[in-house]
């Protein structure tokens, strides 16, 4: 006969018979969901004073993945027809409201607000960054843009288009660098974004984008036709523009 464990009386049952402090418990707990939210794409390691130091990963060699095809086709979509994701899917646009954050959603926060080190605070805080806009950032700018995008990467998609962030990232911008430079650290106008989406945007907008976006395509995975393992014609659960999945 099976049974379940009360994981809260699990937990103090374990402080209070002296097998681990709760101080210890609370930052292991953390720390699974620090790696639960950027461990795809970042090696995480303690450091002294029991603090996270993160490296970002090689994505090398991850070129032709159904993900990255797909993220320029939703990326294409976005530009012609509007945001793919939705606040709330399926609701209609006079009945989003705010959304409030979830008990989930707010642990991971202020996971990634308690264990970061200073180092790592730095590190998920420069994508997108020029120069040295980081030397001039307060400490809290910094910390709130660090845990920002560790909440995005945390998500999983693209939070314009919709493509899962699967494959090698950039930082990148909602409002091109040089075309809003007063935008260009603002919190809001940075994402984790596939690399060749935002290799293609540039400084790009509207028409001009479009047509990189779709040159980038191309380029890199040729035409729909073109031979290979599998020709991208005859592979399933790509984008269509306009349509979606079908």
């Amino acid at each position: 006969m099976g049974y379940s464990l009360d994981e809260d009386k699990t937990k103090a049952a374990l402080v209070a018979s002296g097998i681990i402090s709760e101080k210890l418990l609370d930052e292991l707990e953390k720390t699974s969901l620090v790696q639960e939210a950027i461990g795809d794409h970042y090696d995480i390691s303690e450091v002294r004073g029991g603090k996270l130091a993160v490296k970002q990963r090689s994505s090398s060699g991850n070129s032709n993945k159904r993900d990255n095809l797909n993220a320029l086709l939703m990326a294409i979509d976005s530009e012609m027809n509007g945001p793919i994701v939705n606040q709330r899917p399926g609701m209609g646009e006079g009945e989003q409201g705010p959304i409030a954050e979830s008990a989930g959603d707010r642990r991971t926060r202020m996971a990634l607000t308690d264990m970061l080190s200073p180092g790592a605070v730095s590190e998920l805080a420069k994508p997108g960054l020029r120069g040295n806009a980081m030397a001039g950032m307060p400490e809290e700018q910094r910390l709130n843009r660090a845990v920002g995008y560790g909440m995005k990467l945390n998500n999983g998609y693209d939070h314009i288009t919709g493509s899962r962030l699967t494959m090698g990232l950039d930082g990148g911008h909602i409002f091109p660098h040089n075309n809003y430079p007063k935008l260009s650290t603002a919190d809001f106008n940075i994402a984790p974004e596939n690399k060749y989406v935002n290799r293609a945007k540039g400084d790009r907008e509207g028409t001009a984008l479009i047509k990189s976006l779709t040159n980038s395509f191309k380029k890199k995975f040729g035409p729909a036709s073109k031979a290979g393992p599998v020709s991208y014609s005859e592979m399933p659960n790509l984008w269509n523009i306009g349509r979606g999945f079908e």
